[in-house]
């Protein structure tokens, strides 16, 4: 067992010892059962969590009865509105890459550092960390999953375009977004733009904006996304469009998976979840597909939380069972299970995740995907976030599909988020 699993495996069992020797927050009462058992809940979505882990709550919780509820659509909605109506509010609660929201309601949450949370900060990667620390310091959730970014090609598309196509030709050639270009024009030429380098100009303009330092707001949470950051990832996304580079896909959609089945996108820059969506909607493709380093750097699409609302009975006790669940152990059996990719360290560094993919010609693609996790930098987050970014796509989408100038699009953008943050 690596070090990193002995250290969280031994603070895991401490906190457990010592939750357990509290004494009045597990004696009968609210949510208490006529065995003895205390009932503990726990809300989710599908395939947020490894269901197979779940299952194993009360085995290692003996004194709990675990109830889970795996809601369908509308999950931030339920949730909202059981915080807000303070009714039927689970103790634990999954929450999803649009954490930041939640922070002008920080106070529905333990701050998990008087539960703990000190203790075993330092297993998860500190980027992670500090996307669930409301302002003010507040912790309101513990990492699940992550989404570092690389880029996804077909090694049989590229080198019939004459582009490279061993893994570490393409690395070298495409470092820059001007490069990956340059090779996307090299590709339209060469198949008559029968296939296209990328798959939609959003998602451009959304790996770009997950791979810079600065987003669309600072840590004074001024508005900065009508400055220089947003306006190259912009650029970049309208100049896909005007060199006609851009299969129009619209990101999991059924043409997407469409235009993956029929060899018309070459590649894409994405989360490492996309292996899962690549497979579901190209099987035929298999052994075709590689991943590098996306070109411009680590970046960082999506990646959930786990957090003890303040409403719980047992917040010593919720913790303690969310710090189970994100161990380090458990995170990598998520992992192997379910694709959910780690956010601790020690995780990252097992051997167990070192596997080679049939389905991308035997690489060992995690190797890439750990290593731009353990490279990302932690950005200033903002609850008006999405905001600015459904704005921002929703015009994008006109230049997309209804060809309109890049440079009007972006004032319209501009002049409707100002509009909005200003209601």
């Amino acid at each position: 067992m690596a070090k990193g699993f002995k250290q969280g495996f031994f603070i895991l069992c401490l906190l457990f010892v010592l939750t357990a020797c509290r004494g009045p927050a597990f004696l009968p009462g609210s949510g208490t059962n006529s065995d003895g058992r205390i009932t503990m809940t726990l809300w989710y979505w599908n395939r947020a969590l490894d269901d197979r882990l779940l299952a194993q709550v009360e085995r290692r919780f003996p004194h709990v009865r675990f109830q889970v509820l795996k809601i369908g659509g509308g999950y931030d909605a339920k949730l909202r509105t059981s915080l807000a109506g303070h009714a039927n509010i689970p103790d634990i609660v999954a929450i999803n890459a649009n954490i930041a929201t939640y922070f002008p309601d920080a106070d529905q949450f333990a701050d998990l550092r008087l539960l703990g949370a000190g203790r075993i900060s330092q297993a998860y990667l500190d980027w992670k960390w500090q996307q669930g620390i409301a302002p003010g310091g507040r912790v309101i959730a513990l990492p699940m999953d992550t989404g570092p970014t690389a880029l996804f090609y077909r090694a049989d598309l590229f080198k019939r375009a004459g582009l490279p196509s061993d893994p570490v030709a393409v690395a070298a050639r495409l470092k820059t977004w001007d490069d990956y270009l340059q090779a996307g024009v090299r590709m339209r030429q060469a198949t008559g733009g029968r296939v296209h380098m990328f798959d939609n100009i959003n998602n451009v303009f959304t790996q770009i904006m997950g791979q810079s330092r600065q987003q669309y707001f600072d840590a004074a949470n001024h508005y900065i996304g009508d400055r220089a950051e947003v306006r190259r990832a912009w650029n970049y996304a309208a100049r896909v469009h005007q060199l006609d580079l851009s299969a129009k896909a619209t990101s999991y959609s059924t043409d997407w998976s469409a235009a993956i089945s029929t060899s018309s996108i070459a590649s894409f820059v994405g989360a490492v979840w996309m292996k899962h969506r690549l497979k579901d909607a190209g099987p035929e493709t298999a052994g075709l597909w590689r991943v590098v380093p996306a070109p411009g750097g680590p970046g960082s699409a999506g990646g959930s939380f786990l957090a003890v609302t303040a409403a719980s009975p047992h917040p010593q006790l919720a913790f303690a069972i969310a710090s189970w669940l994100m161990s380090a152990h458990n995170q990598l059996t998520a992992y192997l299970d379910t694709g959910l990719y780690p956010s601790t360290r020690a995780s990252l560094d097992s051997p167990q995740l070192q596997r080679p993919e049939a389905f991308f010609g035997g690489q060992v693609t995690t190797k890439i995907f750990s290593q731009v996790a353990a490279n990302i930098q932690p950005v200033p987050n903002s609850p008006d976030a999405d905001v600015v970014q459904n704005v921002l796509q929703r015009e994008l989408t006109l230049i997309e599909m209804q060809n309109m100038n890049a440079q009007t699009a972006w004032s319209v953008a501009q002049q409707q988020i100002q509009r909005e943050l200003s209601h």
